[in-house]
């Protein structure tokens, strides 16, 4: 079953916006107006979706780039999930994901459990 990818800029840069699973529990399936469940991220969509808030193009995602990265995804602190996404993924500790590291970040977002609503 193939579902249609919504996008919505909601003036962030980035190419789309949803909710997270809070405090690591499970959440009940939230249904949208036309009775559709949510669909989680997969890894494919949000690495495309970090690369598109590459904003300068430097093929680097800088901790603002990661912040509005993650308030396009939904997240209820975008800021304090940029600075953790950093921790996790920045193995060389330059305060930039590269295109070597951007598998650790996607990793890290995909656990968080993000969610597009169709």
């Amino acid at each position: 079953m193939d579902f249609p990818l919504v996008i919505n800029t909601k003036n962030t840069g980035c190419s789309v916006v949803n909710n997270e699973k809070k405090r690591g529990k499970p959440q009940p399936i939230e249904e949208t107006k036309k009775g559709v469940p949510p669909v989680t991220y997969t890894e494919a969509l949000l690495k495309d979706l970090f690369k598109s808030c590459d904003a300068n193009g430097d093929r680097l995602l800088s901790r603002k780039e990661l912040k509005k990265a993650f308030a396009s995804l939904g997240s209820f602190a975008p800021g304090w999930r940029a600075f953790r996404a950093l921790s996790r993924a920045d193995k060389n500790r330059d305060g930039y994901i590269d295109e070597h590291e951007l598998d650790y970040l996607v990793k890290y977002a995909a656990k968080r459990g993000y969610t597009m609503k169709l």
